[in-house]
């Protein structure tokens, strides 16, 4: 019987839901002219800056651990299917809602601005795949390498990626231009952290597990360094733009999905509604931008104004997910429906107390 993945369906629903309430406060301070930045809800923005980052991670961990080096024959036939497909759907409706194109020139050239130019929320999909072809290329050769060095390395890397972005006016030329422009921010270098760490997460799952408590004490350390980091590079002035692609949210994803993954030693337990939030991610996470940018203010007080938001595109979007997977077709529109229930077991116990090393024989 399949087992679960506790983390996983923690991190999924916290992910999306993290990134509706994002998209309901810019909605709410967009409408609030008298909302000063820094006040309480660009907080709750900044903190929860983790979640595009964190779906990216959970597609390398889930591959890493499932498929290990060698990804299965017909996968990324499957991913273009129940993946590429509705990017392409959703994609042909944010060209028309966005532009509103009167020919048919018009459509294409909006349509390549949605797609491959990543001016749309779906533009995740395009890291993703670039995940599967990096962990056919590389994922033998990370195996041999020493993962804590491979980690460090890859946030000084995405780091700078997202820094020097932002700290140098791009080159007069076509290729900076592209980098420096909206296409920069899905190109997989400045994502590489979030597939280093899944694959080495997946891969040595067990042995993770088994050992983290060790690193509880540096984990939290981390965690809170992060968080401060955060600040500073927000109130400073050195990175104050909102968004996943800043140059402290590596390190400080890096820090949020360990802390998930040694709170989870203490507690395995998936919470029903964790677990339906999880099944109905990916259609939260695309349709949910749909309802909120035709929201008005529902309340003079802010904060209840963004809950409401939040609330009724979560519930919106899990209703057209749902209504759209009756039939055997809707998934090609909206994305699938996960399956997995609550009464299936938790991955087995592990004996916390063992030492367990990263050995070749313990892959998952």
């Amino acid at each position: 019987m399949t087992r679960l993945i506790s983390e996983i369906f923690w991190m999924r629903a916290l992910a999306c839901i993290g990134i509706v309430v994002i998209h309901s406060i810019s909605l709410t301070v967009a409408n609030n002219p008298d909302l000063v930045k820094n006040q309480w809800p660009t907080y709750v923005q900044l903190y929860l800056m983790f979640c595009t980052p964190l779906f990216v991670f959970i597609t390398e961990f889930l591959n890493a651990h499932k498929y290990g080096d060698k990804l299965k024959k017909g996968f990324i036939r499957k991913r273009l299917l129940y993946l590429g497909i509705p990017y392409v759907m959703l994609n042909l409706f944010w060209t028309i809602d966005k532009y509103s194109p009167a020919t048919l020139t018009e459509l294409i050239e909006g349509f390549i601005m949605v797609t491959i130019r990543g001016h749309s929320v779906t533009y995740f999909i395009l890291i993703i795949f670039q995940f599967y072809i990096l962990h056919m290329i590389f994922s033998r050769y990370l195996r041999k390498l020493n993962p804590f060095a491979v980690v460090a390395a890859s946030i000084v890397l995405t780091s700078a990626y997202w820094g020097v972005r932002l700290i140098y006016p791009a080159p007069d030329h076509i290729l900076g231009q592209l980098i420096w422009a909206k296409e920069g921010q899905t190109i997989f270098i400045g994502w590489i952290t979030y597939f280093v760490l899944g694959y080495y997460i997946g891969i040595h799952y067990e042995a993770f597990k088994a050992n983290i408590r060790k690193y509880s004490w540096l984990i939290v350390g981390l965690f809170i360094f992060s968080m401060f980091f955060v600040l500073v590079t927000h109130t400073s002035g050195i990175n104050s733009a909102m968004g996943s692609k800043r140059l402290d949210t590596p390190i400080y994803t890096t820090a949020v999905i360990l802390m998930i993954f040694l709170i989870s030693t203490y507690y395995n337990h998936v919470p029903k509604f964790i677990m339906y939030i999880s099944n109905y991610s990916f259609g939260i996470y695309l349709l949910h931008l749909i309802f909120i940018n035709d929201m008005g203010m529902m309340t003079d007080i802010v904060f209840w104004d963004i809950t409401y938001k939040a609330i009724l595109a979560v519930c919106l979007s899990i209703f057209t997910a749902y209504v759209f997977n009756l039939n055997k077709y809707g998934k090609f529109f909206v994305g699938n429906v996960g399956k997995k229930r609550h009464d299936l077991p938790p991955a087995p116990n592990i004996n916390l107390d063992v030492d367990v090393g990263f050995k070749k024989d313990e892959m998952a």
